[in-house]
Parts: C-alpha cells; structure tokens; sequence
C-alpha cells in the first residue's frame, strides 16, 4: 500500500470520517473471496493489496478500485478532498458510548503486523473469569484516543498456548504489553496488567510506552536477505495467487532454499 497516501496529514484527518478496514486478503479466506468481487489483477488472481472507497453497505464502489490509492487519486490531497466530499453524503449514526477495538483476526497475525509495522503488541488474553468484553471496554477508548490512535496493533485469545513463543509470559489472563520479535514469529513481553487494573493506570502505561519507545523502521531487503538465511518462515492461510509476490519468492528461494521470511506477510497489506 502507497504509504505517501494512507500517512498524508489531510487523507489521515479525513480518514476519521471513515470506517477503515485493514484488510487480512491471504490470511483469511472468506476475505479474500470478498476481496475477488471487488478487484483482482489481470490474471483473474487475488492481489496482497487491494483498495476502494465503499457505501456503507459495501454494495457501491465509490473510487475505482485497484492495488493502491493511486489507481483512482492523483495525489493525497485529491484521496482526502474526495473523502471529505463522500463523507459529507452520509450521516453518521450517533456516537456510541462503546466504541468496538480495533483487532487483528488472532495473535499469530497480530504479533507478525505489530513486527511488520514496527509498533508494540497489546494482547488480550481471556478465560471463563475474565472475559474479553471487559478488556475490550478498556482499551477501546484509548485505541481511538488522539495520545494512543495507531500506537498499537492489538489482538485477543482464549487460549495462552498460543503465545509461548512470547518470552516472560507465564500464562495468565490479562493485558499483555509486548515488543514484537524481528520477524515476527515471537516476542517479548514488557508489561503484564492484571483484567482488574484501572483504565487511567493503563493509559498512562501505555502513554508512556508509546511516547519512549516509537516506531521501529526496517530496510525491507536486508531484513528479507537476513531472514532467509537464518530460515525464519511465515505460512499464509491460503495459498498467495498475487504473480508479483510469487515471482519475488522464487528468485529468493532459489538463492536461498527457503520459504518466505517471517516479518513481512506476503499477502498482507
């Protein structure tokens, strides 16, 4: 996706008008066959990225769409002038009082899209007593909060097996901090908080955090280069039909003789 688009001061402000979906495309496949009656390329295959301006019904395209913004947009202030003007034709439904978290399908994907964008993890983990619903009720404000809004990449689970890849996590249900591994296949836990912790304790930590810690760039070759040779391997749910994407694979697999690296998900977006 054509970041000089989606990180434009006037496309994000206008953005806040919009219902934003990122979307999962190979890693979840009732997606992806929505995805195929929106756009596919000119081989008749699903591509890693796809984007479009919808109704809210999803039922109308309002933008051509393509693989990137700049398959209907000039430029950034054309894509948030037309936002502005879409917007405009359709009343929003009054505030709730209890906005949804934003969430990655499961940890396994969540933890690779925190590494892929280089920001911390916020984890929920869940059991019989400790329902997810409350942990969502918390965090969600600060997940739209103008402090905490795109800081984190946050995920739920019921079951804590799935992250005994996360190091200093012991197993119990919470809210876990965590500091993503290079290629995403792990991490590292900073902070654990307990279901009952107080949501100004937990602004304040993950303030605190975000505002340390920033964002974490990575040259995408080296990173790629590296993680073939130390054999680090990200398995899509479905199979990846984008060409490019296939193509790139091959020539690092033939130098290589290894699998795609973790750390960046070849169907992702």
């Amino acid at each position: 996706m054509d970041r000089s688009f989606l990180s434009n001061d006037q496309v994000i402000e206008a953005s806040r008008n919009f219902v934003c979906i990122r979307l999962a495309t190979y890693e979840d496949e009732a997606e992806a066959e929505f995805l195929r009656t929106v756009y596919v390329g000119r081989t008749g295959d699903l591509e890693n990225t796809v984007f479009v301006l919808m109704t809210p019904d999803t039922k109308e395209n309002l933008c051509r769409p393509g693989r990137s913004p700049n398959f209907a947009f000039r430029s950034p202030t054309s894509l948030a002038t037309e936002m502005n003007k879409i917007a405009k034709q359709y009343k929003a439904s009054e505030t709730g009082s209890n906005p949804i978290l934003p969430q990655l399908k499961d940890v396994r994907l969540g933890l690779n899209v925190s590494s892929c964008d280089g920001l911390p993890s916020v984890v929920c983990v869940a059991d019989d007593d400790n329902p997810a619903d409350f942990m969502h009720s918390l965090l969600a404000p600060m997940a739209y909060s103008k402090d905490l809004a795109g800081k984190f990449v946050y995920s739920t689970t019921s079951d804590s097996s799935m992250l005994e890849s996360v190091k200093n996590y012991n197993g119990q249900p919470g809210i876990l901090l965590i500091e993503p591994g290079e290629y995403g296949l792990d991490g590292q836990l900073v902070k654990f908080f307990s279901p009952s912790t107080k949501s100004e304790v937990l602004e304040k930590a993950l303030t605190e955090y975000a505002n340390a810690s920033g964002k974490v760039s990575k040259n995408h070759s080296l990173h790629v280069r590296t993680g073939m040779r130390e054999g680090k391997v990200w398995k899509t749910e479905i199979p990846i039909e984008d060409q490019g994407t296939l193509q790139a694979m091959q020539r690092t697999n033939r130098s290589s003789g290894r699998g795609a690296p973790g750390g960046r998900r070849p169907g992702g977006n």
